[in-house]
């Protein structure tokens, strides 16, 4: 029966010693229970110079200098994760101890879960020390030095180089492990963070935005009136889009946060826009209200009175999504934008704009559908047609 524990005792160290958990950058994670933290203890790593306020050092129990800073490798011999109260909210204080390797250095420092909320007083937060575990990082360089990074439409393709420890341009970032790349096709050379090596190397040839082009406009049918197909019209490189039927004559351009557009009424009567019954659907299927010109944001639930246009008169107005509306502290009202600001593929989805135009006593839904679409600086370094 003893024989049968130990080896269960050894089988259980073997697993936990695959199963250890290390950050993006080699470095701590911050565990649910404080017992998790008694993984890391044997664990190699070497230090590194700290950057940005959640590396604090300086308010750590160990204040090392640069002279720590010789790539020497230190093992953890002693972790005690405690359970804390820090300006009135729990936190977890972890305190680590190591013995340099090859020699007689010791050294302690610590470092907690939550940060205290206070920038300037803030101790490094366990997630962010500056120490980089030489375990993870020799199995990285084994595993990727030599590999090709290449993209789905971008032509341009890098080869890994090297990996090393330092220290970003970002301030707040935690990025201990710096990748070099080189531009197969330039020779150029390039050192990014190992957590983001994958996208920053196409960031450059991925730069744009998101724009939207209307693709069609959706009306009760009606075979005794007749309506144009959309059409689109440049104006100083802006595309507008025009539609016209026995109703009205429509122009109309989406921008990242609204739509402009002109309105003429062509029809022999005066016709109303019921603002209260417009919607606004976005790229994830969510509807919301529409706030339009002249509507303050505070009232933007409010009740919003129809529009009149009387025959042959048109009208300049905006259609704001309410649901992208909101209030910041310091900042005031702002408008999020419909679109997403990183490259997700050239074509995400579609957005639509449903205006209720009233002509006597009947309504006519017009739902203008726009699909959303990337429109690259750099058309020249991507392979477009494989899209």
């Amino acid at each position: 029966m003893k024989k049968l524990i130990s080896l269960l005792a050894a089988l259980m160290i073997t697993l936990s010693s695959f199963a250890t958990d290390y950050s993006q950058n080699f470095g701590f994670v911050k565990q649910k229970d404080p017992s998790g933290y008694q993984q890391y203890v044997g664990k190699s790593f070497i230090l590194r110079p700290s950057h940005g306020w959640l590396e604090s050092w300086g308010l750590s129990d160990f204040y090392h200098t640069g002279r720590m800073f010789d790539g020497r490798a230190y093992t953890i011999t002693e972790i005690k994760a405690k359970p804390v109260t820090k300006y009135g909210k729990p936190n977890v204080r972890v305190t680590i101890k190591a013995k340099q390797e090859g020699g007689r250095r010791k050294i302690k420092f610590s470092g907690y879960e939550e940060p205290f909320g206070k920038r300037v007083k803030e101790p490094p937060l366990i997630g962010y020390m500056p120490i980089v575990f030489t375990e993870p990082l020799e199995e990285f360089k084994a595993k990727h030095i030599g590999e090709k990074i290449t993209h789905e439409i971008v032509k341009d393709e890098y080869e890994v180089l090297g990996c090393l420890v330092g220290k970003h341009s970002n301030d707040d970032a935690a990025a201990s492990a710096l990748v070099i790349v080189q531009n197969m096709r330039t020779g150029e050379k390039y050192t990014y963070p190992y957590s983001s090596v994958r996208t920053d190397v196409f960031a450059s040839a991925l730069t744009g935005r998101y724009r939207s082009a209307l693709a069609k406009v959706e009306r009760p049918e009606d075979p005794t009136n007749r309506y144009s197909a959309v059409k689109t019209v440049n104006d100083a490189d802006v595309s507008k889009y025009s539609y016209t039927d026995d109703i009205i004559d429509f122009l109309i351009v989406g921008t990242s946060e609204h739509f402009e557009f002109r309105l003429k009424n062509v029809s022999q009567n005066s016709i109303k826009i019921i603002w209260n019954e417009a919607a606004f659907v976005g790229l994830d299927g969510s509807s919301s209200k529409i706030m339009h010109a002249g509507t303050k944001y505070s009232e933007r639930e409010s009740d919003q009175p129809s529009t009149t246009v009387i025959r042959g008169a048109k009208i300049d107005d905006m259609a704001i999504p309410t649901a992208n509306v909101c209030y910041e502290e310091g900042n005031g009202w702002k408008t999020r934008p419909m679109f997403p600001a990183a490259y997700l593929g050239k074509e995400i989805g579609e957005i639509k704009l449903m205006l209720p135009i009233q002509v006597k006593d009947v309504v006519n839904e017009y739902t203008f559908v726009f699909k959303v679409y990337y429109d690259f600086d750099h058309p020249e370094l991507l392979n477009l047609e494989e899209q």
